[in-house]
C-alpha cells in the first residue's frame, strides 16, 4: 500500500503547458518551412523559429526548474536565526501549498509557531488550495507548529508587532504595481516586531539561469537594485544579500 506523500504542485503549470504547445505548434512550422522551396519556406522557417524561441524555450525550460524543485531537499537559506529567538513566530505570505512554509516549520523550536497566508490562485500553483495546504502539514508532522488561512500581502490580517520573523519566497513580483508593493512593505513593517527579520527571495532579471529557464520571461521580474530601492525606501535594513543561482536573497531587519 502506497503512503501518501505531500502534494506542493507546479508553478505556473497552466502556463508552462500553454507556452509548450505552443512552441511544438512553431516547431512543426519550422520542419515544414524547411521542407519547403522560395519564399514560403524562408516565412514559415522564420516564424517557426521565433514561435520556439519565445514559447518553446520557456516552456521546456519551466518545466524543468519545476522538476529539479520537486526533487531537490535543501533547506530554507537564513533561518538559522530561529535557534536565537525564544518562542519564534513567524508569517510566510503566499504560503501556496507550503513548500517553504513546512520546512520553515521543520527548523522552529518547540514553543515556535508559523502562520502562513496566501490568496489562493490555483493559476499560479497547480492544486493550491487552503485544503491542500492543511494536508501537506498533516502529512509532513508539523500541523501542531502551523495555522494558514486567506490573507493578501497588502492587507495582512494580523495585529502589529506579531511576528519575529517574515518570510516571502518569490511572491512580490506577483503583487502587480510598485504602489501595491509599497503597500505590502508598510503592512510587513506594521505587523513586524521591533528589529524583526525579513527574508525576502526574488530572481535576478538578468541571472543567466533565470533566462536559461524562462527565456522571454525573465522580463516578468526585476533587477536587484530595484528590490535594494524599494527595500530602503520603507526604511528597513538590509543586513545581507545571497545569490543562489540567480535566485537573490534579501536578510533584512526592521
Amino acid at each position: 500500500m502506497n503512503e501518501e506523500k505531500p502534494k506542493y504542485g507546479w508553478y505556473v503549470k497552466n502556463l508552462i503547458l500553454a507556452f509548450s504547445i505552443i512552441g511544438i505548434f512553431g516547431l512543426i512550422v519550422f520542419i515544414i518551412g524547411l521542407n519547403l522551396l522560395g519564399m514560403l519556406g524562408i516565412t514559415l522557417s522564420i516564424i517557426g523559429i521565433v514561435l520556439m524561441a519565445l514559447f518553446l524555450w520557456p516552456g521546456i525550460g519551466l518545466a524543468a526548474m519545476n522538476i529539479i524543485i520537486d526533487k531537490e531537499d535543501s533547506e530554507v537559506q537564513g533561518m538559522d536565526i530561529l535557534s536565537k529567538i525564544q518562542s519564534p513566530s513567524v508569517l510566510d505570505i503566499g504560503c501556496g501549498t507550503g513548500r517553504t512554509a513546512i520546512k520553515i516549520a521543520k527548523s522552529l523550536p518547540k514553543e515556535g509557531h508559523l502562520n502562513g497566508i496566501d490568496i489562493y490562485n490555483v493559476n499560479a500553483i497547480s492544486g493550491n488550495s487552503l485544503a491542500t495546504v492543511n494536508r501537506n502539514t498533516e502529512l509532513e508532522g508539523v500541523n501542531d507548529k502551523t495555522t494558514f488561512q486567506y490573507g493578501s500581502a497588502t492587507e495582512i490580517p494580523f495585529e502589529d508587532n506579531k511576528f519575529h520573523i517574515v518570510n516571502l519566497s518569490s511572491v512580490l513580483h506577483e503583487v502587480h504595481n510598485y504602489e501595491d508593493k509599497e503597500r505590502a512593505m508598510k503592512e510587513i513593517h506594521r505587523v513586524l516586531k521591533p528589529k524583526g527579520f525579513i527574508f525576502i527571495g526574488e530572481w535576478n532579471r538578468y541571472s543567466w539561469q533565470l533566462i536559461l529557464y524562462s527565456g522571454i520571461l525573465c522580463i516578468v521580474f526585476q533587477r536587484r537594485k530595484y528590490w535594494n530601492d524599494l527595500i530602503r525606501k520603507q526604511g528597513f535594513t538590509i543586513l545581507k544579500y545571497e545569490n543562489f543561482g540567480g535566485y537573490g536573497l534579501f536578510i533584512i531587519q526592521k
